[in-house]
């Protein structure tokens, strides 16, 4: 559609309209007697209004992200950094063993050891920086990873004067230049994903004396060094005027506060496991399940979608446990070359897990496979449950959940059920999925610390679509910052406006604008549906003593948020042979029990009463099952069950 197309961030009223062959000219800076650099008035961009300090935030930024430039790559690993600011993948594994995940100090890998290739010498410009990158493709069937040196020069040039001109005061052009070389000795062996050039380079030039009539003072150009005899393609102009595009955009984007140098603009993305660990995985699952189940697929909904989105939350899933609990997959238990990476083995093997609202059952079926022990549960068959081995099947089970404490209360009423029912009595120490589980999203901290309420499992909890803890589809009001005093009594709790914000004004196109830029802030997140029900699984597992963290999952899916519950006390429990701490210091079991039903009688009320005033609920609603799941009237409202 055409609306949907992104603006062009060019003045395309300057390109000349030719093609690239015919406007190519030498490079003022690059061009030596030995490499005929060019470049091209087309591939130049005047009026930038962007700081030199954003064009290299932005430029660091891509070194590690080269994905954002190409769908063919997954990442770029950094192998030296002449400044030693951005890290290697053994330094963020070292950084995040640091930070409460143990396990990856000890199963960090050595980083290889590249040599930078040596830097030209500029006339002009000085040496600043040296980057050794290695770009990872996202299929390494069809591409190969390429090791790449980024050098950065920089440059002061006195400015030329003009009838403009502000007289003495006058300061140097500012000029900054990013070489990338490929490590590459012939043109056939470089990788589809980048350009046919022997080297690329970027320059911006700012100059602080551009009078405020005019629309910017940065100029940003691209000069590249062909191979001997290489004529320019169709694709490589197209490739090149569509960098160019894309560093202008990135650099619109960039903020410069908040965040390390070149690091993501979303805190909470690859937080909790480095993404080289949980990318490699993946690559590895895809490869070995994608096809399959994309063949043997029974559902009428896309697999493709399904199965890479599983895969993904998988792989995840395996490296989350190997930093919690040392526990490898059965692939690299058969391996003889395992003991050599100084793998510690784990005192106590991994507890199990089940999967709450398993729904098709990939996630179930890929973890048993890879040799972690587990079953899951929906309140609805699956038909894609029949394609799996008899021995995944038996681990799959068509029931609903209710718990203990409203189990015992009303027992007649669990008579009245045509469906298999279960009250959680699952293993101590079970680590608990809720994947897009729907009604179960916000009862799983509290299923987790039912379970053992001495000692709550860990859990992870991916939301989706809103519901209350009845089961009914609810929209929970966005959290609101506690008070002074609310802070100092409760520093986690959160506190709910009773009133929603009166709708902006303005023509649809605006308002969308205007509601997906508010939304890139923490502030927007958690104003939308989405964020609002995270928020409250949050609030609740905080409730009732978790240390809770949240983290942005790389899954194709807009509801890409995880909450993960106690992570940080199970690693150190058993790092420590079981003899850790509990979440907030707390072991009785009564008066964690009493947290949970004083967290749901809270948000029960508070649900029913809003509902209630807008007239959204019958009073006397008879019991009935729908979708498989348990719905009862509004004098015990809870509903529990399974995903649709």
């Amino acid at each position: 559609m055409t609306g949907n197309k992104r603006t062009n961030p060019r003045d395309v009223t300057r390109l000349s309209g030719k093609p690239l062959a015919e406007t190519l000219e030498p490079s003022s800076i690059l061009e030596s007697s030995t490499e005929p650099w060019v470049t091209s008035q087309d591939l130049t961009e005047y009026g930038l209004t962007f700081k030199p300090e954003v064009i290299l935030d932005m430029t660091l930024f891509l070194l590690a992200n080269p994905n954002m430039s190409s769908s063919h790559l997954y990442r770029a690993d950094i192998l030296f950094d002449s400044l030693g600011v951005l890290k290697t993948p053994q330094q963020k594994e070292q950084s995040f063993a640091r930070a409460g995940n143990s396990k990856l100090e000890t199963t960090a890998a050595v980083d290889e050891n590249v040599e930078p290739i040596a830097a030209r010498e500029l006339p002009g410009f000085t040496l600043a920086r040296t980057v050794v990158r290695r770009l990872v493709p996202r299929n390494p069937n069809l591409d190969r990873v390429m090791d790449q040196t980024c050098h950065f020069y920089e440059a002061n040039t006195p400015c030329q004067p003009t009838d403009e001109s502000t007289g003495g005061d006058e300061q140097s052009i500012n000029r900054s230049l990013v070489v990338y070389t490929p490590h590459v000795t012939s043109k056939e062996d470089m990788p589809f994903y980048h350009p046919l050039l022997r080297s690329l380079a970027f320059l911006y030039d700012f100059n602080p004396n551009t009078p405020e009539t005019a629309p910017g003072a940065g100029t940003m150009s691209i000069h590249f060094l062909l191979f001997p005899d290489e004529p320019i393609q169709n694709r490589l102009e197209r490739t090149l005027q569509a960098l160019l595009t894309i560093q202008i955009r990135l650099a619109r984007g960039t903020r410069l506060t908040g965040k390390p140098e070149g690091g993501s603009q979303n805190p909470v993305k690859d937080n909790v496991i480095p993404q080289h660990l949980v990318q490699n995985t993946y690559t590895r699952l895809k490869a070995k399940y994608a096809s399959e189940l994309c063949q043997k697929w029974v559902e009428s909904t896309e697999p493709s979608k399904h199965v890479f989105e599983d895969l993904s939350i998988t792989a995840f899933l395996i490296e989350l446990w190997r930093s919690m609990y040392g526990v490898v997959p059965a692939d690299e238990q058969n391996n003889d070359n395992t003991t050599t990476n100084n793998q510690v083995p784990p005192k106590r093997s991994f507890p199990g897990f089940v999967d709450v609202a398993c729904g098709n059952g990939v996630l179930v079926y890929v973890l048993l496979m890879e040799g972690y022990t587990g079953w899951g549960f929906d309140a609805r068959r699956r038909k894609t449950w029949s394609i799996f081995p008899e021995s995944v099947q038996s681990r799959l089970h068509e029931e609903i959940y209710i718990p203990q404490p409203f189990a015992t209360t009303a027992p007649t009423l669990l008579d009245q059920l045509t469906i298999k029912s279960h009250t959680g009595t699952f293993p101590k120490d079970t680590f608990i999925i809720s994947n897009h589980a729907d009604e179960l999203t916000v009862w799983t901290p509290l299923m987790a610390t039912l379970l053992c309420p001495e000692s709550p499992s860990p859990f992870i909890a991916i939301p989706c679509c809103s519901h209350s803890l009845s089961g009914a589809r609810f929209r929970y009001p966005p959290p609101k910052a506690p008070k002074a005093s609310d802070k100092k009594n409760n520093p986690s709790s959160l506190t709910e406006p009773t009133e929603p914000e009166n709708p902006a004004t303005g023509d649809l196109k605006s308002l969308w604008k205007e509601k997906q830029d508010a939304q890139q802030t923490e502030a927007g997140f958690l104003k939308s549906m989405y964020g609002s029900l995270t928020a409250k699984t949050m609030s609740v597992a905080e409730e009732i003593g978790y240390d809770v963290e949240r983290t942005l999952l790389r899954i194709p899916s807009t509801r890409n948020m995880a909450v993960i519950g106690g992570r940080r006390r199970t690693t150190q429990e058993w790092k420590d042979k079981g003899q850790g701490v509990v979440a907030d210091g707390d072991r009785d079991g009564k008066v964690v029990l009493e947290r949970v039903m004083g967290a749901v009688r809270r948000v029960t009320s508070i649900v029913y009463g809003q509902i209630t005033e807008r007239s959204r609920l019958p009073r006397n609603r008879p019991m009935s099952e729908k979708r498989g799941m348990l719905k009862l009237d509004t004098v015990t409202p809870f509903r529990m069950g399974g995903q649709p």
